[in-house]
């Protein structure tokens, strides 16, 4: 059954992730080889919101590659105390690739790897649906990683929520797609882990922002690339005309060199 074995990416994920071809789907022989802003435009609208939980109430764990997971109380996550003024300065030449402030990354539901962040958000989680990421490049990966993770690892009905919520466009047709990708990939969400590596392509605007994810596979490493949307107030993942285009394969790559590292230390 190797060629129905599918390895999803994380944002990865993402890592989150090798991930399920929304997440990156690398199938077959692609698997794993182990089981291992311009702020600019306006003032920050992430707020100071104090985590509802201990953000590491229980032992922790790792994904499949051996990184390092925190394990909340409530299996959806929880939030960090946010700091806006840790946040990457837009002067830095690391702008578009470096880590939020206190990043770590937590295993929800069945244990898919997601980002939060002391300084770019999530600044809530509601009803298992994360919202409130900096409107910077940092909040942009956030929110691209939390998307993944979520849509493959929350219960019914709150992945369907995550679909509305956090992805911009594909409506009922986005929402049955994910149900079959879901359903073709048993324990799916085990394969979304900690990316070796994130970056924010040139030419970021307040408006948009495309974050590229890199990936291990058995090749070298493999890297998804998410368009992410501002809008009412947040960041989504803006949905192609062609929905299966998300499924796409992701481009393999033998180095990471001008990602930025994005593991929790």
């Amino acid at each position: 059954m190797r060629s129905t074995r599918t390895l999803l990416i994380l944002l990865s994920i993402i890592a989150a992730v090798v991930i399920a071809v929304f997440v990156l789907t690398v199938a077959g022989d692609d698997q794993p080889d182990t089981a291992q802003p311009p702020a600019q435009s306006g003032q920050p609208t992430t707020t100071v919101t104090p985590p509802t939980t201990p953000a590491a109430a229980r032992p922790p764990t790792v994904d499949m590659f051996g990184n390092r997971l925190e394990v909340p109380i409530e299996e959806a996550g929880a939030v960090l105390p946010q700091i806006i003024e840790d946040r990457i300065e837009p002067t830095r030449s690391d702008f578009l690739t470096a880590a939020p402030a206190r990043l770590q990354w937590q295993g929800i539901w069945d244990g898919a790897a997601v980002p939060v962040s002391g300084s770019d958000g999530p600044a809530r989680i509601d009803a298992g649906v994360a919202a409130g990421f900096a409107h910077t490049p940092q909040g942009a990966a956030l929110a691209a990683m939390d998307a993944i993770g979520r849509v493959y690892a929350a219960p019914a009905p709150v992945w369907r929520e995550v679909v509305g919520e956090r992805f911009y466009g594909g409506g009922d047709a986005l929402v049955d797609r994910f149900a079959r990708s879901r359903a073709e990939t048993p324990g799916v969400a085990r394969y979304v882990t900690v990316p070796e590596g994130v970056r924010i392509q040139p030419g970021y605007r307040d408006d948009l922002a495309v974050v590229q994810l890199a990936v291990r596979s058995k090749t070298g490493y493999a890297i998804a690339t998410w368009p992410m949307v501002w809008v009412d107030g947040d960041w989504r993942v803006r949905v192609p005309d062609e929905i299966e285009d998300l499924w796409r394969p992701a481009a393999p790559t033998s180095s990471v060199i001008g990602f930025g590292d994005w593991k929790a230390r």
